[in-house]
Formats: structure tokens, C-alpha cells, sequence
């Protein structure tokens, strides 16, 4: 789990919030405008390594929302918990 969700606008489901490096990965998997970015593909490379415990969670959530603002997808803003 995140420290935060990464909320977004998905573009038929609506606003969407992602709370673990394996949801981002569902997310970069099922549904993307941007597959060739290099954005797209560190963050791919990244949520897997998060998940075999070789990078930080908190490293997959920072490159998912790289990969968010290269797609062009907006960010909504996450109330503070």
C-alpha cells in the first residue's frame, strides 16, 4: 500500500484511485494512451520491482504518476489523511 492514493481521471471509468504499486500495474497493463513513453515503460519496470521487493512502493507510486503526466491524464487532488 501507498502512503497515499494517486487519484485520476480515468478517461469511462471515471475518477479513479489507485492505492498499491500492483493496481498501478493493472492500470499500465488494461489501459493506457501512452505505451511507447518512457514514463509508461520505467513505471512498468518499476511497480514489478516494488512488488519482488527490490525498489521502494513509495518509488513505484512516484514513477506511476510520471507516467500519469506523460499520458496527458489529469491528477485530482488527494485530501490528506
Amino acid at each position: 500500500m501507498w502512503s497515499q492514493p494517486v487519484v485520476f481521471v480515468h478517461e469511462k471509468r471515471g475518477l479513479q484511485s489507485i492505492k498499491s504499486s500492483f493496481e498501478a500495474l493493472q492500470i499500465l497493463d488494461s489501459w493506457w494512451t501512452k505505451v511507447d513513453g518512457a514514463a509508461y515503460k520505467n513505471a512498468i519496470i518499476v511497480c514489478v520491482s516494488a512488488m519482488q521487493g527490490e525498489r521502494t512502493h513509495e518509488d513505484a507510486r512516484a514513477a506511476f504518476i510520471s507516467a500519469l503526466i506523460e499520458g496527458d491524464i489529469d491528477l485530482a487532488p488527494v485530501e490528506k489523511s
